[in-house]
């Protein structure tokens, strides 16, 4: 596994504590669908697997936009524009514009949690399920962070495969919090809230140096190609000449 992959695992893991502050009162509403230990577990596991696949679902998007670069040789230009666009995003968090379009999109979500309230109501393994799924669209920063990544994968299978690897890493503290039954304290999602650019600008940085690397890449592959094609025609031209020699 490279490490633009294990970047999907680290920044799940990280965002997981900004997570607990954001869904772990919804983790902790999650009803029960039996009495047993056995039916706990399986219907948190069910509400967990049901985020991955959303998240995974945006990864495939994801994907699809950057495919759509990447055919047109953009794919090392895609990958360094998302790393600068995070920077931005970081630089300007404070920004009115920035506010504005994050009030706009809770505000659209408004009926995405009257959806979810009604599914809390039902004890059943399927509610659960689609409690993930419907949780997994809520406006989240490092979900949009891991997408960025995703677009610069310039693969469809490689964007899903980032999200689904994004979800697994936040599958543990979240796991742990639905479980025990408490949210982690207020301190250690302090902490991680102003770690959070740094992950975001480490995140933006190997995007824009993995960039450079595909571009480097894409060139010594371009004049390889030109050698080659050179190469090609002063042989069909020296066979040509030999050819025509002959005939003389």
């Amino acid at each position: 596994m490279d490490f633009y992959l294990i970047s999907a695992l680290s920044v799940g893991f990280f965002g997981s504590f900004h997570c607990a502050g954001m869904c772990g009162p919804l983790a902790l509403a999650l009803p029960t669908p039996g009495s047993t230990n056995q039916s706990l577990f399986a219907g948190r596991l069910l509400y967990n697997f049901g985020r991955t696949v959303t998240y995974s679902i945006l990864g495939l998007i994801a994907g699809i936009i950057g495919h759509t670069f990447s055919i047109k040789g953009l794919q090392s230009d895609i990958s360094i524009v998302a790393g600068v666009l995070i920077i931005l995003v970081v630089l300007f968090s404070n920004d009115s514009i920035l506010k504005k379009i994050n009030g706009n999109l809770v505000g659209a979500s408004y009926h995405v949690k009257k959806k979810l309230g009604s599914l809390l109501k039902q004890h059943s393994y399927s509610s659960l399920f689609f409690v993930g799924l419907l949780n997994g669209i809520l406006p989240c920063g490092f979900v949009y962070l891991a997408m960025a990544a995703a677009v610069s994968s310039g693969s469809i299978l490689n964007g899903g495969l980032y999200m689904f690897l994004f979800g697994l890493g936040t599958l543990p503290m979240m796991l742990l919090i639905s479980l025990s039954g408490s949210i982690i304290s207020i301190k250690a999602r302090t902490f991680v809230n102003k770690l959070s650019p740094v992950i975001a600008i480490a995140l933006a940085l190997f995007l824009i140096h993995r960039g450079t690397i595909l571009r480097n890449e894409e060139d010594d592959c371009c004049k390889k190609h030109k050698i080659s094609h050179y190469e090609s025609g002063r042989t069909v031209h020296n066979a040509n000449r030999t050819i025509s020699y002959k005939i003389k």
